[in-house]
């Protein structure tokens, strides 16, 4: 199973929405997908596949740190034939402070996930809008493995403050990388929410990502009626509207990412 992590400690990037499509697209491909939701507020759970929250007895932040110790499918909800989630609960905001009391906490997820290596081709991990414990156990799931492919995909608004935020988040994946001797592959940067219509600032900062060069465009999801409908019915965009121009731009970062 390979594993990316969706990731901006940025809020209101599109973060889940990526996450939603992308996985769409790819269980699209005939891929076995799992959707993991680590972010405390549920956004892709409850609002993006309108599913429901773990039962209170076992949950992805009671097995990642210890206080569950069943086996991790019995976390996986089925969305569609081939993609499973572990959606989020209330308690995952207690993660992160039982992590910063927890040995080992950078490895938890990626040793939660590891049964279920054979059952899926790829996981996609919706990480929390923050730099804490729990993005840094994303970002060790998602390390570099010997034949598995991973890595980060970063949704981006089109603003000048995102590139400072994107600053920090390198920064941070840099300090991780040295401490823990690992390395973490970034794909590259998925633009997104922008309108085309609002022309100058736009351009300019789409050109800014573009020059960074390290790490690359990868693909572009400006806003779009569909996705914000395919989000209010709880379906990915592609099997919503297979035939919109936004569902050929999650195939198109489908091919990208795979």
């Amino acid at each position: 199973m390979d594993i990316y992590a969706v990731i901006n400690q940025k809020g209101g990037v599109g973060k889940t929405a990526d996450t939603a499509g992308l996985g769409g697209a790819l269980a699209e491909k005939g891929e076995r997908v799992l959707l993991v939701d680590l972010d405390p507020q549920g956004h892709l759970t409850a609002e993006a596949l309108k599913m429901p929250e773990s039962p209170d007895e076992a949950t992805l932040k009671m097995a990642m740190l210890g206080e569950w110790t069943g086996d991790v499918r019995d976390l996986v909800a089925e969305y569609r034939p081939n993609i499973g989630v572990i959606p989020t609960n209330l308690d995952s905001f207690l993660l992160d402070r039982g992590l910063y009391m927890s040995s080992g906490r950078e490895h938890r997820l990626a040793r939660l996930l590891e049964p279920l290596e054979d059952d899926y081709d790829v996981c996609l991990i919706d990480c929390p809008p923050s730099l804490g414990a729990s993005t840094d156990a994303a970002l060790m799931a998602a390390r570099r493995r010997e034949g598995h492919r991973g890595g980060l995909i970063i949704p981006v608004e089109a603003e000048d403050s995102s590139i400072r935020a994107l600053r920090l988040l390198l920064r941070q994946v840099g300090s991780l990388q040295h401490v823990m001797g690992t390395e973490i592959d970034i794909l590259g940067l998925v633009p997104t929410r922008f309108d085309l219509r609002d022309g100058r600032v736009v351009t300019s900062t789409l050109d800014a990502f573009r020059d960074l060069g390290t790490p690359p465009v990868i693909g572009e999801i400006p806003k779009r009626k569909d996705i914000r409908e395919a989000w209010r019915s709880g379906v990915p965009v592609t099997e919503y509207a297979p035939e919109s121009e936004a569902a050929t731009w999650f195939r198109d970062l489908a091919k990208a990412v795979r």
